[in-house]
């Protein structure tokens, strides 16, 4: 347990939102490959990226209607 490694917040907001890394980053604007390279640690969430996922996290049915990217509604899982 103690070398398990946390799991990364990017993550754990994608599955929160039931989406698979494809929709997480088509739907917000993002590349499939930055979306894994932070789920997986290669890389890190700069300020920016930050602030956006806690933006997201509380309100991710807005972004998306702001961004245009939000899911039909017989789409949902």
């Amino acid at each position: 347990m103690a070398q398990a490694k946390p799991v990364p917040r990017v993550k754990t907001l994608r599955r929160a939102l039931r989406m698979t890394q494809e929709e997480f980053a088509e739907r917000l604007h993002l590349s499939l490959a930055t979306v894994r390279g932070w789920e997986q640690g290669r890389s890190q969430l700069d300020q920016a990226a930050s602030t956006s996922l806690d933006v997201i996290a509380r309100n991710p049915q807005l972004v998306m209607r702001t961004l245009g990217t939000e899911a039909e509604q017989g789409a949902q899982r």
